[in-house]
């Protein structure tokens, strides 16, 4: 169900906003007012870890160094699709916590041997082990610096804190300017080098041919260093000797601050521009800095000569300017507007520091409209016909059908040779030789396969041996130790997708991250169709004083612009540690909002299937006919009506799965088959006790089809109907199969198995073990040690698993094939539609 808004979609023109003042930005703008809308135009902003270089990757910017993630699950569960890139092999590992170690905190005695056994498991040492923790020991006043002492002393190696503290995204110190300061810690004093400079700010190179790195060269400079050009962690040591630091981000202020006082070495502050005037202006200030004479004029034509064919060819272009992007958005529209085009629309933050492009902006263009991705009416934003052109991966998003140069790859433009390269790469999408339209992502395609409904990893198949580096076996085992596997699908994820797409305002209630780790990679549909999903935006003074008043504040104000049909609260880590009262935060909600809403108790430690069950009963108690009144009525029976729990991508790893189910079992005879979790509505949750019978295909689903049956007499089934298509086309005759998935699929396997001849089928799971699906000799696994002494313990000569877990079978020489489970690896598969169950 597609949500609309009430109220008009925020936005203000650049003149509404300079007659306001910087003192005056409307609340619309800014993001501490309102809930946070989650949209893929908005995910760097609700995970610190997400997108691009974010805390996590960031973090491992230094030549050498590994991460050790010590966090609930929940917190890590999106690095696995940064752990998949070139160059991140072994170099995320996984602390989790539990429940327990919430409340005495023990985990924090784990750190020290978990890094000794991170160390020991790698063919070489690590320069240095970033330690990386997130809000939860942020509220629990974790001193990270003196466990990372703890650590160095029994590991041997040098230990740094990073912290990715969502709660602080608007602080002092927020996360992307803490990670800059932990790494440039690692610098020791170093005889200077008069003519040497660093390049602070971004993790990633500045372009190689930029002007900046010409002109320095020029004035005498001979080494340009950047933390992105290290290939060793003794280059990196070198930017100790810099003669002086230039500051291209200035998130990388406070780190430069660090340096001079610690180090010595002074530093001047540069701002990326794309007016070619300004940017002359600053060069020229930099010269009289530096006591030298830049000679700009090459460049400069050149860039100028580049606005100019650009302009020549396309005077007519209309932008719409996004903030993921290489450039200030307000800034880059600026910029546009002088060289004579359009630009309709700006998607940013606003701050105060933005207004002195904001009043040129007024002055040149002032019908511009500004929009923040973040606010909730941006659920029904329509795009402006006006827009021929975009710039930004958000701008994009808003625009699918209008030609989009996202502009944010790692490597960084600067200078003149910025304003070159983003109108030739404008010239390059225009004639269709460059990034297709309205690009959602450019860390890879996943995220258009998802929105298209295509399959990124296909299904059943052979896994060999992997050709990756093998992992030594440290001396030591360290409880939650993850040093191959990434974190699964946490609870909150479970719960969310059950949810998804009944017309509900669903509030996750947390800092951001975990919503960016929902929406970003748990939640396929998400990129598909947009859905009411926000993010509390809890801050730490919010946390610390418990500000539940503020949040029903926030949602009764989204309430009121959207046109929701109830509210659904999910709990976090956060709300878990300040020890919020969920119930009454429901309770206030209903009287806020005068919407019906539901509360699932989840807490981030907990696996995807208790997240989906506890919201499966919790819809269930709340709306269906029957049960909130607690008449004891019951729905009159609807014939061939048949109910399917458990039936979420967690389970089915397909989005298109749901069309699967119901093709097979129409096929069986069914003429009503509705799939709670994909695709039935709110109305179809209210009429749930008039099926005829319930099938459950998951264990997240049985106890709402207890429920059902209690409250209604529904009978119900387990069973998987599509397990026809799971089965790999070899010999079953005589083999001794393992089968690791959810269980009620694992179960469907193995009775098909059965009958095809196998001599001995078990099931291994992560997850939930209901009895009536679990049989003598079946395995609950735990630690990654558990698969392979499960492999052993049976003799299988057959493995069907997720393709993750292949590396943890290092010597397996029997068969093993990919049994694609999403809640546990984050890959997709394709399923095809059979009958039978």
């Amino acid at each position: 169900m597609s949500l609309r808004p009430r109220a008009r979609v925020a936005s203000y023109t650049a003149a509404e906003l300079w007659r306001r003042g910087p003192d005056d930005i409307p609340a619309e703008l800014v993001s501490s007012t309102h809930l946070i809308y989650s949209s893929p135009a908005a995910l760097a902003f609700n995970s610190p870890g997400a997108e691009g270089f974010g805390v996590k990757r960031a973090g491992l910017s230094v030549p050498g160094s590994v991460m050790l993630v010590v966090a609930p699950g929940c917190c890590g569960r999106n690095t696995s699709s940064v752990s998949e890139l070139p160059g991140y092999e072994h170099r995320f590992f996984y602390l989790l916590m539990s429940e327990t170690d919430l409340i005495t905190a023990r985990h924090l005695a784990r750190i020290p041997r978990a890094v000794k056994a991170v160390c020991e498991s790698l063919p070489d040492p690590p320069s240095v082990v970033m330690v990386c923790i997130t809000c939860v020991d942020a509220l629990l006043g974790t001193d990270m610096e003196r466990v990372c002492r703890a650590a160095e002393d029994l590991a041997g190696v040098r230990v740094r804190p990073c912290y990715m503290y969502a709660l602080t995204r608007e602080g002092r110190r927020p996360p992307m300017v803490n990670v800059r300061q932990s790494i440039y810690s690692l610098l020791e004093p170093a005889r200077r080098d008069p003519r040497s400079c660093n390049l602070l700010g971004h993790f990633a190179p500045v372009e190689q041919d930029s002007d900046l790195k010409g002109l320095l060269e020029r004035a005498g400079v001979r080494h340009v260093r950047e933390v992105g050009s290290c290939a060793t962690f003794e280059d990196f040591r070198d930017m100790a000797r810099a003669n002086f630091n230039l500051v291209l981000n200035p998130e990388a202020a406070p780190a430069a601050q660090d340096l001079s006082e610690r180090l010595g070495i002074p530093w001047i502050e540069l701002s990326r521009l794309y007016q070619v005037d300004r940017i002359h202006s600053q060069y020229e200030a930099l010269g009289s800095a530096l006591g030298v004479r830049l000679d700009q004029a090459p460049w400069r034509e050149r860039a100028q000569d580049a606005v100019r064919a650009f302009g020549a060819r396309h005077a007519r272009e209309v932008f719409a300017v996004g903030e993921c992007c290489n450039a200030d958005p307000f800034e880059l529209a600026l910029a546009l507007v002088r060289y004579g085009f359009g630009v309709a629309e700006v998607f940013g933050t606003l701050a105060p520091e933005r207004f002195s492009h904001l009043a040129r902006l007024a002055e040149l263009s002032p019908q511009t409209r500004v929009y923040s991705n973040l606010e909730p009416t941006m659920i029904g934003y329509e795009p402006d016909a006006a827009v021929t052109l975009t710039v930004g991966r958000d701008a994009g998003h808003y625009h699918p059908d209008r030609p989009n140069l996202a502009w944010n790859d790692d490597v960084q433009p600067f200078g003149y040779t910025a304003v070159m390269g983003l109108f030739a790469s404008l010239e390059r999408v225009l004639s269709g030789k460059a990034e297709r339209p309205g690009a959602i992502s450019l860390r890879d395609e996943r995220a258009q396969d998802l929105a298209a409904g295509r399959s990124s990893r296909p299904g059943p198949r052979p896994v060999r041996a992997a050709g990756r580096t093998v992992l030594r076996q440290p001396s030591l085992e360290v409880k939650g130790l993850r040093r191959v596997l990434t974190p699964f699908a946490p609870d909150q994820s479970g719960a969310v997708s059950v949810l998804f797409g009944l017309g509900g305002l669903s509030v996750i209630v947390d800092a951001g991250g975990c919503t960016g780790n929902v929406c970003g990679f748990d939640e396929p549909r998400w990129f598909a169709g947009a859905d009411a999903v926000f993010s509390a935006g809890l801050r730490d003074m919010d946390a610390i004083m418990g500000r539940d008043d503020l949040l029903v504040k926030k949602l009764a104000a989204a309430a009121g612009k959207i046109d929701a049909r109830f509210v659904a609260l999910v709990g976090t880590p956060v709300p878990a540690v300040i020890g919020t009262d969920l119930t009454a935060l429901r309770r206030m909600s209903e009287r806020a909002t005068g919407l019906p809403a539901v509360a699932v108790d989840a807490n981030g430690m907990r696996l995807y299937d208790v997240g989906a069950e506890r919201a499966y009963c919790e819809l269930f108690l709340t709306f269906a006919d029957g049960i909130r009144a607690d008449r004891g009525e019951r729905p009159a029976r609807e014939p061939g009506r048949l109910g399917v729990l458990g039936a979420t991508p967690m389970d089915l790893s397909d989005p298109g799965a749901a069309q699967a189910l119901a093709g097979a079992l129409c096929a069986a005879g069914w003429r009503r088959v509705t799939c709670f979790g994909m695709g039935a509505s709110l109305d179809d949750v209210m009429s749930a006790g008039a099926a005829e019978r319930n099938l459950v295909v998951a264990p997240s689903g049985l106890a709402a089809a207890k429920l059902l049956k209690e409250r209604f007499g529904t009978p119900y089934d387990i069973g998987f109907p599509l397990v026809s298509a799971l089965i790999p086309p070899i010999g079953w005759e005589g083999r001794r199969v393992l089968v690791v998935h959810q269980q009620v699929a694992a179960d469907a396997l193995r009775r098909e198995l059965l009958s095809r001849g196998c001599a001995d089928v078990r099931c291994a799971s992560f997850f939930m073990r209901p009895d009536e699906v679990t049989r003598p000799g079946d395995v609950a696994l735990r630690e990654e040690a558990d698969l392979r002494r499960a492999v052993d313990d049976m003799g299988a000569d057959v493995v069907l698993a997720d393709a993750v877990l292949r590396p943890l079978l290092d010597g397996y020489d029997g068969d093993f094939f990919d049994e694609t489970h999403f809640a546990l690896s984050g890959h997709l598969t394709r399923l095809a539609a059979v009958s039978g169950t």
